[in-house]
């Protein structure tokens, strides 16, 4: 009797069409998620970098004041070269170059403060004086003066200099600014003790991170961004309250990446919904971008004698 093997047919199953695009759709939304909580995760550690940045700047003047009484100036113009006294740089009392220069050698960084040229010195990057919300260390070349293209690196963060002070480039001599902030114009001799903050150094703001155009700042200077963390009283490293607006006002008030033209001599962050910064007593605040202007302005100015409700920032 002969036998036959039958023959047993199988059916291969695979994937439909759609059951295809739901796999696909579903990977795309647990990609979606993944990524909004490693940016989440990001801009949590880039914003404590930057707090704590300007938690040692705030430590560094305050070091200033203990070793020298008094804050650092705001320096001067932004053309001159750095005031050196028997091949060391000068302090405070005729230094142009400004408070964040002034400030080295208590940030452990005596070798760029004591750099052998200005350009060594002022283009050299500093991690601390960038946030790293927003870039990277960058220099530029800048033209003006006895530069002649040779690079000064950026800085992200201004100092205070009061409620008005940038207004037809005469902002270093008197009439030219309220000079009411923590930081004064070298030309004005009158440095700024800690007896001066008489609204009180928990109630005025110290420094800030500065307006800069993220669209362009990785690629090119611009009005506010082009001398540097080196430069003296010029808006590259020291803001006002009233920015732009001058002696008449209105204040402005910290702005997100994008609201103003490049020139603003404005406090800003790229920070979702605020900006970074430090009191004249070291605390760290985060202000929002809806601060009410008069308090920003009270908070800009040591001496108008407007208290300050912690409530409202």
């Amino acid at each position: 009797m002969v036998r036959t093997r039958g023959l047993v047919a199988r059916r291969l199953h695979g994937f439909t069409l759609i059951e295809l695009l739901v796999v696909v759709a579903i990977i795309a939304i647990l990609m979606g998620l993944l990524l909004s909580a490693v940016q989440r995760a990001r801009e949590a550690a880039n914003r404590s970098k930057c707090a704590n940045n300007l938690k040692q700047m705030g430590v560094a003047v305050h070091n200033h004041v203990t070793e020298l009484g008094v804050f650092p100036s705001g320096g001067g113009n932004w053309l001159l070269a750095r005031v050196m006294v028997n091949g060391t740089p000068a302090n405070y009392q005729t230094q142009t170059w400004g408070w964040q220069f002034q400030i080295l050698p208590y940030l452990e960084l005596n070798d760029v403060w004591a750099a052998p040229t200005d350009f060594e010195c002022a283009g050299t990057t500093i991690d601390m004086y960038i946030c790293p919300s927003l870039r990277g260390p960058i220099t530029f070349p800048y033209s003006q003066s006895y530069w002649s293209g040779q690079p000064r690196a950026v800085g992200d963060y201004v100092g205070n200099g009061g409620l008005w002070g940038w207004e037809s480039g005469e902002t270093e001599t008197a009439g030219g600014g309220s000079f009411d902030g923590p930081f004064t114009p070298l030309l004005l001799k009158q440095p700024v003790k800690v007896a001066h903050i008489t609204n009180g150094t928990s109630n005025v703001l110290l420094a800030g991170e500065k307006y800069v155009d993220k669209a362009i700042c990785v690629s090119k200077s611009d009005c506010n961004d082009d001398q540097g963390w080196s430069d003296g009283w010029d808006n590259d490293a020291i803001c006002w309250a009233y920015g732009k607006n001058g002696a008449g006002g209105p204040p402005v008030t910290p702005q997100p990446d994008g609201a103003l033209g490049t020139c603003g001599g404005a406090f800003g962050s790229v920070h979702p919904g605020y900006i970074q910064s430090v009191f004249c007593d070291g605390s760290v605040h985060s202000l929002s971008f809806e601060i009410d202007p008069t308090t920003w302005s009270n908070l800009c100015s040591r001496n108008n004698g407007n208290p300050v409700n912690p409530e409202n920032f």
